[in-house]
């Protein structure tokens, strides 16, 4: 299993060109799910793998935004990018490593995760940490690319490999196993970015033993942000 400092110096190098690769990519997918969210002025928010802000933007004024990740390079450009933003108020980004977060149970309204859990080396220590922290009221948001039998789609990962392979990236994650394991019960899920790529996962923050399907609960609004 790789550690922290493995993902933190995979992100060290990468980060210069990070929004190069990721940035409109995927923006479609942060936007749908912070919309998806329905954030409330004075609502505390965590977002769990920042990076480097990409996401910050889309928050409404309002909302405490609290951010972290594990490379500090990746939060230097994320502080830069939450001042020219002018985020209302501004967010709270801090260095931590998201197995083991350092925040007291129920300290959230919302946890989300973007493009995070196929680059843990724990997913369900991530997940286990997030519903920790959120309230039970609250909701876990997951958006991330599963595994498909899309022939384009394995095509242009077989093609994205070298670049896969440097950020620690899988994209074998089995979404009926990952949500068995972690105990998520979906609410609803969407489609978002090219091709469907990635998927939003909208839960409830309470886990439960045996997650049922969720036959109807596909949205189509973010198919194409």
């Amino acid at each position: 299993m790789q550690s922290s400092d493995d993902v933190s110096r995979a992100y060290r190098g990468f980060a210069p060109v990070y929004d190069a690769f990721y940035g409109k990519v995927l923006e479609p997918g942060r936007r749908a799910a912070i919309q998806g969210m329905d954030l409330k002025p004075g609502q505390r928010v965590l977002e769990v793998g920042i990076g480097t802000g990409l996401s910050l933007a889309a928050y409404p004024p309002g909302v405490e935004v609290v951010g972290i990740d594990i490379a500090p390079e990746m939060l230097e450009k994320a502080r830069r990018r939450a001042s020219r933003c002018h985020c209302e108020p501004a967010p709270d980004l801090r260095v931590m490593d998201a197995r083991a977060l350092e925040f007291a149970d129920a300290s959230f309204d919302k946890v989300v995760a973007m493009y995070v859990v196929s680059v843990s080396p724990d997913p369900e220590r991530v997940v286990a940490e997030m519903v920790r922290v959120c309230r039970p009221d609250g909701a876990i948001v997951i958006v991330n690319h599963f595994r498909t039998q899309s022939k384009l789609v394995r095509w242009t990962e077989a093609a994205l490999r070298p670049l896969h392979r440097r950020v620690n990236y899988s994209a074998e994650l089995d979404r009926h196993e990952f949500l068995r394991r972690t105990g998520l019960q979906v609410v609803w899920s969407a489609r978002a970015n090219i091709l469907g790529y990635s998927t939003i996962l909208y839960c409830q923050s309470e886990r439960v033993s045996d997650p049922a399907p969720e036959p109807g609960s596909e949205r189509v609004f973010a198919a194409t942000g």
